[in-house]
């Protein structure tokens, strides 16, 4: 078996059936674990969909926190079928092989977040993701089901894993990518950028920081820049 580094985080499933089959895809690409956050639907009812996968449902983790669901995982993936574009930045993604090319070497756990079934994520809820992933299909009809959209995802992470490589370099912790992000955020402020594009600015920032995939050394040369910059702006104002 793999040394798995994804998990799965459903945000209130709505049907067992959906959540029995979600159980045998994580058992069939060696998801590390199933975490949901106030299922709606008959847990026990699922125990018929998973077959022999029902051991990865009776060892889930139940939470009413999302905040507290993204907290258990070292990095956030949230998903989506409803794309964005340049005037929605919080809608850019990328896609399940991107994501895996990306991740195949991180040392942390990932976590990939699924919505509802009738209506996913919330713009709220992708926001405090680290990333945005979404699965490109027909314009007919955009929405797959979820129990095939996290087969298609976890699929991807495992034939990566399969052939994944040695860390030449520490990556950078989740303390790390905050504070660089809250530097990045300061600079806005001094900088009085507009409140509006401020806010717009930090999720393209926290999306690039998610896309890089930085090492440890790398955030804190950038953190170093942001605080000489801050300094000078000081400075400047006294």
């Amino acid at each position: 078996m793999l040394d798995s580094t994804y998990s799965v985080i459903l945000v209130e499933p709505e049907y067992a059936g959906n959540l029995g089959f979600i159980a045998r895809v994580l058992k069939n690409f060696d998801g590390r674990r199933l975490i949901m956050v106030s299922p709606k639907c008959n847990i026990e009812e699922a125990y018929i969909y998973a077959a022999h996968a029902r051991d990865v449902i009776e060892s889930a983790i139940i939470l009413d926190s999302y905040i507290e669901a993204l907290s258990m995982v070292d990095f956030t993936v949230g998903t989506t079928s409803k794309v964005g574009g340049d005037y929605n930045v919080l809608r850019i993604p990328i896609t399940p092989r991107m994501l895996a090319g990306a991740v195949k070497n991180f040392t942390g756990e990932v976590g990939i977040i699924f919505g509802r079934e009738s209506r996913g994520l919330t713009n709220m809820e992708l926001e405090l993701c680290d990333l945005i992933v979404s699965i490109p299909s027909s314009r007919r009809y955009r929405a797959l089901n979820i129990s095939h959209a996290v087969a298609i995802i976890l699929y991807e992470l495992y034939l990566a894993a399969k052939h994944r490589g040695y860390m030449e370099f520490r990556e950078a912790s989740k303390i790390e990518k905050r504070m660089l992000i809250e530097y990045f955020d300061k600079l806005l402020e001094r900088i009085e950028y507009h409140p509006f594009k401020k806010r717009i600015a930090s999720i393209i920032f926290k999306h690039i920081i998610g896309r890089a995939f930085i090492s440890g050394r790398e955030a804190h040369t950038l953190m170093g820049v942001f605080r000489k910059t801050l300094m000078k702006l000081r400075e400047n104002e006294s």
